[in-house]
């Protein structure tokens, strides 16, 4: 059987979930089935390129200016079949950036009306674009994203301390979606006797905001940029994802395979992937924020790791496997 040509299209290589997710197609199974290559693109491009591929994959998020840019694809490569992955925008990002959201979704089902299906991210994605009308519901496909990284499953199991502080960590972009600056402001209204330290690792645009607002609690700890995330991992007894949105969230993936429990906020994919792994927050509420920090002692933490890390027995092949078969149209 001859290989697929599949093209993977993206205007942004910057760190983040979009480029972790494209490692899902380095891996040995589809490899196997597909040639795969990425192609960068012009953020502003109004035309689309000429790609030999039987398989065209859109990795940004449509806007109005694109929606030439998506008809010319189509025009362009007419026996392609286009796949858009829809991993930037959320019914919580909507909510701080649209002010006229009946013009946003004219402007989403214009865009995608050229491809053949639409590759969301979570369900809470998907059940937004449905209820919206964004997208034909028969185009629509989960498939959660999966950033491959090592050594995951080879972090040891959570163990609580008990006169040693509690690490409470949280990695990624310094950047106002991620809301680390009020895991901050929470996180310094707890005290010694709390016998908590918070632990940040990444880097931004707002790195040094947040630097500053942490200035004055020797509780908290900037660790750099993460290059070894199950390193990272190890280092901590609980992970905080409190971003402001977020399409899925693979940082709590990577915590869950590690074995570590969450405290993780209301924003699109998060609470579906925690179960009995952790809590979910309303970050916007700074109290619930805070008795959250407070309360991490009391809770069943190892049992959390240990159920985090079951439940994600088997997603690397799952979600290999989703997309095998969309690949071939199986």
């Amino acid at each position: 059987m001859n290989k697929l040509r599949v093209v993977n299209l993206l205007d942004d290589f910057a760190m983040g979930g979009v480029t972790n997710g494209l490692r899902i197609f380095e891996t040995p199974e589809l490899t196997e089935i597909g040639d795969f290559k990425t192609i960068a693109i012009e953020p502003d491009a109004w035309i689309a390129p000429r790609v030999e591929a039987d398989i065209i994959i859109t990795h940004f998020p449509p806007n109005w200016r694109r929606i030439l840019w998506f008809h010319s694809l189509r025009r362009r490569n007419p026996k392609a079949m286009l796949i858009h992955v829809e991993h930037s925008y959320s019914h919580e990002w909507a909510q701080l950036h649209v002010p006229h959201f009946t013009r946003f979704r004219k402007m989403m089902r214009l865009a995608l009306n050229p491809v053949d299906k639409v590759v969301v991210v979570s369900k809470a994605l998907q059940s937004w674009m449905e209820r919206s009308g964004m997208v034909n519901e028969d185009k629509l496909q989960v498939i959660y994203p999966y950033s491959n990284v090592s050594g995951l499953s080879e972090v040891p199991d959570m163990a609580v301390p008990t006169d040693a502080p509690l690490v409470i960590g949280a990695y990624g972009r310094f950047c106002d979606a991620k809301g680390f600056d009020r895991l901050i402001d929470a996180f310094k209204q707890t005290d010694e006797l709390d016998n908590l330290q918070l632990v940040l690792g990444g880097f931004g645009s707002d790195e040094e905001t947040l630097r500053e607002k942490a200035s004055g609690c020797d509780r908290i700890r900037f660790a750099g940029k993460v290059t070894d995330v199950a390193g990272f991992l190890g280092q901590c007894h609980v992970i905080s994802v409190p971003s402001r949105f977020e399409a899925y969230g693979q940082v709590a993936n990577e915590a869950r395979e590690a074995g570590r429990p969450l405290l993780v906020s209301t924003a699109g994919g998060l609470p579906e992937q925690v179960g009995d792994s952790g809590i979910v927050i309303d970050c916007d509420d700074p109290d619930q924020l805070l008795a959250a920090l407070q309360s991490l002692r009391t809770l069943p933490l190892h049992a959390m790791g240990k159920a985090g890390r079951k439940s994600t027995i088997g997603c690397r092949t799952d979600r290999i496997q989703q997309w095998k078969r969309l690949l071939l149209q199986d």
